[in-house]
């Protein structure tokens, strides 16, 4: 019977139709992904991840500095907190002070910050932040000491701050003990300015010998959660820093690689021949040997000037063609970085390594997917006009990404979790006319699955001795069913680890 079928020539016709039809669908998709491999290198992303769930939300945490700077703009509803980085010794040359109870016009740039807070109508908070290399300035006896305990707390009380953060000192502090965790709100650990680090590994013989290095690699992201997991910090306690101020640095190699050597002395480079002389600063180096010197090119900076916002800065600006455009998955580093010859007679390089969308969305997925506490900025003035890159973070916060040029909204709330692997240190671009073109390959495949399976049923009862013939007896029916302490304190609520 079922030989006949097969056999039949309405079925003969109907399968070649199939067939030719399977063959189209083959074709077009992969003429497709041809397209789509040459148009969308595997190196950016512009879809956000979905908000976390309500129960799930995370915090971000934004630093500012106002002191010699300014007041910066702050979208306020994207931050939960603002951490305003404390000030300079004073100089009365007795040590290191942040209270000046003698003349308060000093300290008005944290009561102009608060007033900003109360014109954006925002709930953040604001918290004094004791920054790390400031303790090379305090004297070792327990007179100053004391005195910079008293200055501290009446900085808070008198300006109505929310907290303190200290930031602890990740490598020279790393033989002192913190005697009492549970005291501590949230654990910041900053994993940028990679190079730094590394290059503090070299041997005293190769103490010049720098490599450039990711500004702040995945691995390293991912390595620094798992060090204080396995010490029994609390996940929802640690706080992953990311840094918007990026790392320059020349080198002097014809390759376009990300980790090559750095050997280009910093004292005989003039710097004024290059666009971004107003716009770089020295990032402080722990090395006092150092034959070469790292800078920080905020985002804000890099990005109007080498990259392309019309294409979600995937690209290099038109207007700035000497720059190339690389993103790393070698060593999970996940990170892009940018390249440019500046001295075509000596060989000379800028190399630039940076926090875009794409190397943000990596750590947003990892954060979001093992539930942290919520992740911070450096500085939030680093970020652009439009507010791009804190706005990409919203989803953790269980907003959605707000429109271009437009903070989160403080009353939003999440609808769902990111499905994206944790591990993934290449995201790719989608493309929409891709999108397009796989749904509706797969709805005539679909289709045509369907009218296959259709025929065939419809032949196979027609021919049963049977057919026609109705059971009348009915099936059972069936059901499948299956089934902290609150406190009132401010003081000590964060802390920062390099």
């Amino acid at each position: 019977m079922y030989s006949s079928l097969f056999s039949s020539p309405p079925f003969n016709k109907f399968a070649g139709f199939i067939l030719y039809g399977l063959l189209s669908v083959a074709l077009i998709t992969l003429a497709q992904e041809d397209s789509i491999g040459n148009e969308n290198p595997k190196s950016c992303i512009v879809e956000p991840l979905e908000p976390v769930e309500e129960a799930n939300k995370q915090k971000t945490i934004g630093y500012v500095q106002l002191f010699g700077t300014g007041l910066p703009k702050i979208p306020w509803n994207n931050y939960d907190y603002i951490n305003v980085i404390a000030f300079p010794k004073d100089g009365d040359g007795k040590g290191y002070s942040i209270y000046y109870p003698n003349d308060e016009n000093k300290l008005k740039p944290i009561d102009d910050l608060r007033e900003s807070r109360t014109k954006a109508k925002a709930t953040t908070k604001i918290l004094l932040s004791i920054r790390n290399y400031n303790v090379d300035q305090w004297p070792q006896d327990d007179a100053n000491y004391q005195r910079i305990i008293t200055d501290t707390i009446n900085t808070i009380n008198d300006h109505e701050l929310d907290g303190i953060d200290i930031e602890y000192p990740g490598m020279r502090g790393s033989l002192y003990v913190i005697g009492n965790l549970k005291e501590i709100d949230y654990f910041n650990i900053e994993t940028y300015h990679n190079a730094l680090y590394q290059n503090l590994k070299a041997p005293p013989a190769e103490v010049n010998n720098y490599k450039s290095y990711p500004n702040s690699p995945l691995d390293v992201y991912k390595k620094a959660y798992k060090d204080w997991r396995n010490i029994g910090v609390d996940s929802k306690k640690i706080i992953m820093g990311v840094d918007f101020g990026n790392t320059l640095q020349m080198v002097s190699n014809e390759t376009i690689q990300q980790i090559q050597t750095v050997e280009f002395p910093k004292s005989t480079y003039d710097f004024k021949k290059l666009d971004m002389q107003n716009q770089i600063q020295q990032i402080r180096n722990f090395c006092p040997n150092a034959e070469s010197n790292i800078y920080s090119w905020p985002w804000k900076y890099l990005s109007n000037i080498v990259l392309n916002s019309t294409d979600e800065f995937c690209t290099i600006n038109t207007t700035n063609p000497k720059w190339t455009r690389k993103f790393d998955p070698t060593y999970n580093s996940g990170t892009p970085w940018l390249y440019n010859l500046v001295e075509p007679e000596f060989s000379f390089y800028l190399y630039v390594s940076y926090e875009d969308i794409s190397s943000l969305r990596s750590k947003l997925d990892f954060a979001m997917t093992n539930s942290i506490g919520g992740m911070s900025i450096s500085d939030v003035s680093h970020d652009d006009n439009k507010t791009t890159l804190s706005n990409f973070m919203q989803p953790i916060r269980g907003f959605s990404v707000p429109s271009s040029g437009s903070s989160s909204s403080s009353n939003g709330s999440g609808n769902g979790k990111s499905k994206s692997s944790p591990n993934d240190s290449v995201i790719i671009k989608k493309n929409k006319a891709g999108l397009i073109a796989g749904s509706v390959i797969g709805v005539i495949f679909g289709l045509l699955l369907l009218g296959s399976c259709s025929y065939m049923y419809r032949q196979k009862i027609l021919l049963k001795p049977d057919a026609g013939y109705i059971n009348s007896e009915s099936s059972s029916n069936r059901v499948v069913s299956s089934t902290t302490i609150q406190h009132d304190r401010r003081i000590i609520d964060h802390l920062t680890i390099e």
